[in-house]
C-alpha cells in the first residue's frame, strides 16, 4: 500500500517531516512551504483521531493466542515454514526466515507512521501555530507523551528487553524526533538511548503540564497519562522507585475500577444450538472508566491457548464472561477443534466492546506498585494492590483476598503474574511483561504451548522475543541492522 511505503520511509530514513516539507514543491503560498496546518484547531485534527494499532504479533509470540481459520496441524506440518508457523513453534533457528517472510509489519508502520504523521508534525508546527497558549501547551503534550507511547512500543518488539547492565552498548531501534535531517538515513540507537528519548518527552510533558484532568474523550491524553507512561517506562528499565512514585500519581488523579462481575458492564449473548443465555462483558468504547488513553482492538477470531487459560485466576471474568464462539455453539461444541483441529481454545467473538489492547489504562498502575512492593519484599502491601484488581475481576462466590495470606517473596510473584496475564491478555502488555520479568533475577520463566501433538517451548534468553525489521524499512535505509542476530 502506498501509505505503507510513506510510513517505511519515515521509520527507515527519519523523515518525520515528510508531509509538511514536501509541499514547497508544489506551493508557492507566503511563507513558501509554510502553509499548511498554521493554527492550533488545524493541528488539534491530526490528534483528533481513534488510534488503531491492533496486531497479533505479540500476543501470539507470548503464548497466549494464536490467530488462525484453519488447521493449525496442517500449516505447521508444511515442507516451507510460514511466518505463523514459525511464531507458534517457537523456531529460534528460522528467525532468518521470518525476517525474509516480514516484507511489512503492521506495528511497524502503525506506531512509526503516527510518529511521523502526527507527533512530529505537531511539534514542529505549534509554537509557530496561531492560537491560545494553553491550547499549544495542550496539543504540545499530547504529541510527546503519544511520541513515548509509540516509541516503548516499538523499542519492546523489536529489540531486546531494557537490561540495566547491558543497555547502554545493545542496539535498538530508529528514534524520530521532529528536528531530523529528512535527507540523512537515520542510525539505529542504543536500547539506554530509545528509553533516555521516551523519559524525555514524557518529562518534557509533564513539564509543560498542558493536559486537561478529563480528555474530550479517552482517545485523546489526560493529565494522568504521562506519569501512567512513565511508570510501564521506568518499570521496563527496573526503576522500581521510579515507577511506583509515577503510578500512585496516575492512580491519585484517577483510580477508577469498574466490577466487570456487575450488571452494569455486562451484556448478554445467545447460543445459536438451543438458544442459551449467557453473561458477557460489555465495555463501552472510548467510555471505559479504566481506561486513561484508549487504543482500538476488535476482540474477534482470537484464540486464547489452554496454557494462558490454565495460567489466569480462576473465576476472572476475561475468561468467563468473554463473547465467545463456545457460548454461541451453547457449549455443546468445542470452537478449537472445529476450526483449528486443536482442543481447548477460547475463540473470541465481542463485536461491541473497546478492547484497549496498546493503550493506558488503570489496572496497569496496581500491577505496578504491586510489583514495586515485592521488589522491596513488602508483601502485604503488594497484595492490597492485586486485591484491588481482583475484586473486580474474580467471580464474588469464589474470591478470596491475597493481603494477608501470602506470605512468601516467590507467591507474591506467582500472585503478581497470574493478576497481571488477567489484566493483559487481550493486550500487548502481556508481552512487555513477560519479556522484561526475564531479565530479573528471580522472575525468569519458560513458556511452552501444545499443538498438533508437540510441545513447543520459549526460553527466557531466546532471539524469538525480538521480532525482525520488517524488509521495507530494511530496504529504504541500509543503515538498519536486524536486532535478533545480536
Amino acid at each position: 500500500m502506498k501509505s505503507n511505503k510513506i510510513f517505511n520511509t519515515l521509520a527507515g530514513c527519519g523523515l518525520s517531516l515528510i508531509l509538511l516539507s514536501s509541499c514547497e514543491d508544489f506551493t508557492d503560498m507566503q511563507p513558501k512551504g509554510m502553509n499548511l496546518l498554521s493554527n492550533t484547531d488545524q493541528l488539534e485534527m491530526l490528534l483528533n483521531q481513534e488510534m488503531d494499532f491492533e496486531c497479533k504479533d505479540m500476543r501470539v509470540m507470548s503464548g497466549d493466542m494464536i490467530y488462525a481459520f484453519s488447521s493449525v496441524a496442517t500449516t505447521l506440518n508444511q515442507p516451507t515454514k510460514t511466518r505463523n508457523a514459525i511464531m507458534w513453534s517457537y523456531d529460534e533457528s528460522s528467525l532468518d526466515l521470518m525476517s525474509e517472510l516480514t516484507a511489512s509489519d503492521y506495528d511497524y508502520d502503525s506506531f512509526y507512521g503516527t510518529i511521523g504523521t502526527i507527533c512530529n508534525p505537531v511539534l514542529q508546527k505549534v509554537d509557530e501555530s496561531v492560537g491560545d497558549v494553553s491550547k499549544k501547551n495542550q496539543l504540545k503534550c499530547e504529541a510527546l507523551a503519544l511520541r513515548a507511547l509509540c516509541h516503548y512500543i516499538l523499542v519492546n518488539k523489536f529489540a531486546a528487553a531494557y537490561n540495566p547492565s547491558t543497555a547502554a552498548n545493545t542496539r535498538g531501534i530508529i528514534v524520530l524526533t521532529e528536528d531530523l535531517d529528512i535527507s540523512v538515513p537515520q542510525e539505529q540507537k542504543t536500547v539506554e538511548e530509545v528509553y533516555e528519548q521516551i523519559l524525555k518527552d514524557i518529562d518534557e510533558c509533564i513539564e509543560i503540564d498542558g493536559l486537561p484532568a478529563v480528555a474530550l474523550n479517552r482517545m485523546r491524553m489526560s493529565k494522568p497519562c504521562p506519569y501512567a507512561l512513565k511508570a510501564l517506562v521506568c518499570a521496563s528499565m527496573q526503576k522500581w522507585d521510579e515507577a511506583e512514585a509515577a503510578a500512585k500519581q496516575a492512580l491519585n488523579m484517577d483510580n477508577s475500577m469498574c466490577n466487570l462481575n456487575s450488571s452494569e458492564y455486562l451484556s448478554k449473548t445467545y447460543g445459536y444450538i438451543i438458544g442459551g443465555a449467557y453473561d458477557v462483558i460489555y465495555k463501552p468504547k472510548l467510555e471505559f472508566p479504566e481506561d486513561y488513553f484508549f487504543t482500538y482492538s476488535l476482540e474477534c477470531f482470537n484464540s486464547i491457548s489452554p496454557e494462558a487459560q490454565a495460567a489466569v485466576e480462576p473465576g476472572h471474568a476475561h475468561l468467563t464472561k468473554m463473547n465467545c464462539f463456545n457460548m454461541m455453539y451453547d457449549y455443546l461444541m468445542d470452537s478449537g477443534m472445529s476450526m483449528l483441529g486443536e482442543s481447548g481454545f477460547l475463540m473470541t467473538y465481542d463485536l461491541n466492546s473497546g478492547w484497549n489492547d496498546a493503550g493506558l489504562r488503570v489496572p496497569q498502575m496496581y500491577l505496578i506498585v504491586a510489583e514495586a512492593e515485592i521488589h522491596k519484599n513488602n508483601i502485604g502491601a503488594a497484595m492490597e494492590a492485586l486485591d484491588v484488581i481482583r475484586v473486580n475481576r474474580i467471580d464474588p462466590t469464589i474470591y478470596q483476598p491475597l493481603q494477608g495470606n501470602v506470605t512468601t517473596q516467590a507467591d507474591a510473584i506467582a500472585h503478581l503474574k497470574q493478576t497481571a496475564l488477567g489484566e493483559n491478555l487481550y493486550t500487548y502488555y502481556s508481552f512487555i511483561d513477560k519479556k522484561r520479568w526475564n531479565e530479573v533475577s528471580g522472575w525468569e520463566q519458560t513458556y511452552t504451548r501444545r499443538l498438533a501433538g508437540n510441545t513447543y517451548t520459549l526460553k527466557p534468553g531466546s532471539k524469538m522475543w525480538i521480532f525482525p525489521i520488517p524488509q521495507n524499512a530494511m530496504n529504504n535505509n541500509p543503515n538498519l541492522k536486524q536486532n535478533y542476530k545480536d
